[in-house]
Parts: structure tokens; sequence; C-alpha cells
């Protein structure tokens, strides 16, 4: 049975869980520290956290080929610091290279933390002038690879999906704005040829009458007429060759009355 704390964390949780399935989990079991995933749930109920996560995952195929590499240039360092300086390390202060495996930690743990221009490392039983440039060499190196050009690496690359997000959110607002969702026709295009950009995505091409058609054919249990079956067959094969592309009445007319005259 959960104690008084474990029952004041669910009382905090319980509302923000999407599913009854997983309240009735947390009260059965108490186990508020495994289910507390769920609180990422937020997440989908909010468009800009939404975004945001889409942003920070553009380039999670590049991301996670960095992870490797950055691993194998952590081992590398490991190796030689376990190999020529593990002397140096100061077990007082959370240092250990004892062996190679705390080595890598300890290289991975300090790797992360900032530095001023140097490593996070103490130098300590230092002998002689050599082992302090050799050290010096071996700290600036690491920290320019991993620290300076590793994280900036990863940084640039999640600016970069933000801008790409951006970007392709910005040309979708203009899509909607300049080019008609039914037939592809452009508003220069229309208004080239006399045809008022309102009238044609109001009256012609409303996208509304299209979505009430299409889920009037979803919905309707009776008979369908040979162009309505049609067109519902090729709605569920996403076929959009029943879409007037590149065409709507106003310049068929117009096109017409120019050829008879």
């Amino acid at each position: 049975n959960p104690n008084k704390k474990d029952a004041h964390h669910m009382a905090l949780l319980l509302p923000l869980l999407p599913h009854r399935s997983s309240r009735l989990q947390l009260l059965a079991y108490g186990r508020w520290d495994r289910y507390c995933f769920h609180l990422f749930h937020i997440a989908t109920l909010f468009d800009l956290l939404g975004r945001v996560i889409r942003g920070a995952t553009t380039h999670a195929d590049q991301l996670l080929v960095c992870v490797p590499f950055a691993a194998i240039v952590a081992y590398i360092y490991a190796i030689i610091y376990f190999g020529a300086f593990r002397k140096m390390f100061d077990n007082s202060k959370m240092e250990y290279c004892d062996t190679l495996g705390r080595c890598l930690v300890t290289v991975l743990k300090n790797s992360l933390r900032p530095s001023s221009g140097g490593h996070n490392y103490s130098w300590k039983g230092r002998r002689s002038f050599d082992d302090l440039w050799m050290r010096l060499l071996i700290d600036a190196s690491f920290w320019i690879l991993f620290t300076v050009i590793g994280l900036n690496v990863v940084t640039s690359l999640i600016l970069d999906g933000f801008r790409q997000l951006k970007a392709e959110r910005e040309r979708a607002l203009k899509d909607m704005t300049t080019l008609c969702t039914i037939c592809g026709l452009s508003k220069d295009h229309l208004t080239t040829n006399g045809i008022s950009w309102n009238t044609h995505v109001e009256r012609e091409h409303n996208i509304w009458s299209y979505v009430t058609f299409f889920y009037y054919l979803q919905e309707h249990d009776g008979r369908f007429s040979a162009v309505e079956n049609e067109v519902l067959q090729k709605f569920q094969k996403a076929d959009p060759s029943f879409l007037p592309l590149g065409r709507c009445i106003s310049i068929d007319t117009k096109v017409d009355l120019e050829t008879k005259n």
C-alpha cells in the first residue's frame, strides 16, 4: 500500500493521466514513479509543445549518428587518460580512473560540465613539466573536439530543425492564402484572368462544400449515383483525379466564349 507521501504524489498525477486504465493501475499498484511518464501526454494537448518536439526531432537520424561517434571519441580519450594520467585523478572529487570503465564514466561526466577553456579534472600528482604540457594538450584537444565542436554540432542540428519547421509552416500558410486547395490555381493566375479570388474560394471551390460532400459519401447508407460511386472509390484510394486540378468554371467559360468568338 502506498504511504502518505506516495498518496500525495498520486493525487497530483491522477488528473493529468490520459486514460482511465492508467489511473486504475496507478491506484492499484501505487507506482507513481513509474506511471509519471504519462505526463508527457500533456505535449499532445498544446500545439506549441508539439511543434517544439517536432522541431527538436526533425534531424533525429543525424543526432543518433552523432551519439556513437561521440562515444568513440570519449572511449579513445578514456584509454589515453587511463594509460598515462590515471594517477592524476582525485577520487575525493568524484574522479575515478582506477579502471578503464570508471575512467570512461568520469570522462563522460566531466565532458558535459562547463569549463573555462580547459577541462574539469584536477591535476593531482604532477611530477614534471612534461606531465604538465602533455596533460594540457590532451585536455585542450578533448575540450575542443567534444565540448566545443561536438555540442555545437548537436545544437546546430536542433536549431536547423526549428528553422526548417518554421519555413514549412510559413510555406503552408502562404499556400493557404495564395493557392486554391481544390484546383491548385494561384491567386495571381485567377486575378490575371479577371476572376476574383474571394469569389473563387467562397463559391466555385469552397473547401467546406467538398468536405461536406465527402462526409455525405462516407455516411450515406442508400444507393449512390454513378458519379458519386466513382468519386467515393477514388477518394478511398486517395486518388485526386476526380478533383478539377488546374481548372475552374470561370476560366473554362471564358475559354469557351473566346473560342466561339
